[in-house]
């Protein structure tokens, strides 16, 4: 039986991967079920902020069920004061009990990644859900993206902490639960994963390890979200778009170039604006989302389109309802707009402003070309939903998500080869400098969380015999020994660990240095001590074959400074004793040698 388990083990990864997976599906679970609560509570104050008092209704998009037919607002002064209500309410709440909820909260996500070991404070995804319900629901310009990428990462924090799982464990479960309501919010389970592990860099890295953990909370969080508020997309299309040949790709890396231009005006605004503007202003923090909003609600007063995310106004830019001259405007006031809600503290993520003004950019672009070239471009509307997925690649430095998601957002895998090419062009001519997501780190080696990697992979590469010296005998005590007698041979040896043996030098323990000094704090010290009671029974060891990773691993676990090293035919007989800093210099010297190889090579 005992065979089988062995063999069983040996083909299933169980015990390294089983538990996380299980963890996974519960903090799918949660995060389905707080985008279910954030999505029905901000339907709930946007009906009321802006159908109510603005009498505001935007369109529709995609399988949406609305209640009211689309009408524009008819109340001036509530379109003015109402988003700079809510943004005061999110100042006030969000500054009094957790000001890192403050502006969009993905970064949040990827700081606590890279610096904080995944923990988040558990106050954090309540606090960030109330605020973004109060500021998008109220025409703020932001997305859904961040807060209920926070509340999902909140609970996979907060399920690690009270299971006592490892850092690793708690960074893992914490992008489990970002995927997993990015993935439910946005119906899109595999562009949920794609971003949760994307997004942590600003270079094409990828954290390949947290793949399996996210696609299962994504997975679980979408069927959760679906069997309560039902299937669906988030845009349809109007016919069959699709790629028509080589003769478009022109067209579509001009068009790539162009969202690349339009990235580093949005960056460079939108970070701009809080560091030289809103930061200055002199009046409390909790103030300023209140301005921010009411800056907003001016440029509402003559374009209510740029509120609350937009995406029934991307339908009616798909469906080529809308005029060229009328979504470059719109592209250009969204990121102002967004700018304002935002960057003044308010609380929502960048994910959806970002679609927004992506959708807008191609659609006018599309179109324009349409009216140049209607036969080398037949469907303009194409390069509304390129436009979204392209411009978004290169702000957020997330091109294999945002080809994914846009595809699942629509229903339509059709685009994917100009959505590939405007995506990737984007990120590789726009700087790493200038992305929405100001804690990406550039690669994995620039992050702590991969700190100790690089570290063991050069000591996995240096034996122990390689460093450790036979010539040099270890003090070996019988175990029989009274004290007395062991006094004189610790006293003549300059090691600080002593292997204890028996009659026939096998290794039955070891003490140290400070055992001793314990020993003789009483004064019972005599001849009645041996040996055998100063040792400890558990002895950690390694052979002349094993890496210096694992006697690194064993220095740490034990809090030890020297470890026997045995004789691998029989690990009862020792060889020599290995200190901790013979493995310091030896990874000293190795990574002195990799430099010098790299210098001049």
């Amino acid at each position: 039986m005992s065979a089988l388990v062995e063999k069983l083990r040996t083909v299933f990864d169980l015990e390294s991967s089983g538990r996380l997976i299980i963890y996974s599906v519960l903090v799918g679970v949660v995060s389905g079920l707080g985008a279910i609560v954030f999505s029905t509570g901000l339907n709930w104050l946007q009906s009321i902020a802006m159908g109510q008092l603005m009498g505001y209704w935007p369109p529709g998009s995609g399988t949406e069920e609305i209640a009211h037919a689309a009408h524009m607002p008819i109340c001036w002064y509530a379109v003015l004061l109402v988003p700079a209500v809510g943004g005061l309410l999110c100042g006030i709440l969000v500054y009094g009990f957790a000001p890192e909820a403050e502006g969009h909260g993905t970064d949040a996500v990827v700081k606590a990644f890279h610096q904080s070991h995944g923990n988040i404070r558990a106050r954090v995804p309540l606090i960030k859900t109330i605020a973004s319900i109060l500021t998008i629901g109220t025409g703020g310009s932001a997305g859904r993206e961040g807060p209920i990428a926070q509340i999902g990462a909140g609970f996979g924090s907060f399920l690690a902490t009270k299971l006592k799982l490892s850092d690793w464990d708690r960074r893992m479960l914490v992008l489990a639960g970002a995927a997993g309501g990015i993935g439910a919010i946005f119906r899109a389970p595999l562009g949920g994963a794609l971003f949760a592990v994307e997004v942590l860099y600003a270079s094409t890295a990828i954290e390949f390890s947290a793949i399996v953990p996210c696609v299962v909370s994504s997975v679980v969080a979408y069927s959760v979200f679906s069997w309560v508020l039902g299937q669906g997309f988030a845009f349809t299309t109007a016919g069959d778009l699709m790629f028509h040949g080589a003769h478009e790709l022109p067209f579509y890396l001009v068009f790539a170039v162009l969202c690349a231009l339009a990235g580093f005006v949005y960056v460079w605004f939108f970070y701009g604006a809080r560091d030289r503007l809103f930061r200055k202003l002199p009046i409390p923090n909790f103030v300023k989302p209140a301005v921010g909003g009411l800056m907003l609600g001016l440029i509402a007063l003559s374009l209510p389109q740029i509120m609350s995310g937009g995406y029934g106004w991307i339908q009616e830019a798909i469906d080529g309802n809308l005029a060229i001259q009328t979504m470059a405007i719109l592209a250009v006031a969204n990121i102002v707009a967004t700018t304002f809600t935002i960057s003044s503290g308010g609380s929502g993520g960048v994910f959806a402003p970002s679609l927004f003004i992506g959708a807008m950019l191609g659609g006018a672009y599309g179109f324009l070309c349409h009216e140049f070239f209607p036969q080398m471009v037949p469907q303009p509307e194409a390069y509304v939903l390129v436009g979204m997925g392209g411009f978004f690649a290169g702000v957020a430095k997330v091109p294999l998500t945002a080809l994914i998601m846009v595809s699942e957002m629509s229903g339509s895998y059709n685009l994917l080869v100009p959505l590939m090419l405007v995506s990737v062009i984007n990120v590789a001519i726009l700087s790493q400098r200038w992305t929405l997501y100001e804690e990406q780190v550039s690669s994995l080696i620039d992050s702590p969380a991969h700190l100790g990697d690089f570290v063991v992979d050069v000591l996995e590469g240096i034996k122990v015999t390689e460093v450790y010296r036979p010539s040099r005998h270890p003090t070996l005590i019988r175990e029989d020994l009274p004290l007395p007698k062991v006094l004189p041979l610790v006293a003549r040896s300059t090691d600080h660990y002593f292997p204890v043996v028996d009659g026939e030098n096998r290794l039955v323990g070891i003490f140290s240095l400070h055992d001793i000094r314990s020993t003789l704090v009483g004064r019972e010290a005599g001849s009645l001590i041996l040996a055998s009671d100063l040792a400890t029974t558990e002895v950690s060891t390694v052979t002349p074959d094993d890496n210096l990773h694992t006697a690194l691993r064993l220095y740490t676990q034990k809090e030890i400074a020297e470890i026997p090293v045995v004789d691998p035919e029989d690990t009862h007989r020792v060889i020599c004793m290995l200190r901790r800093g013979e493995v310091i210099a030896a990874y000293d010297r190795r990574i002195t040698a990799l430099r010098n190889r790299n210098k001049y090579t």
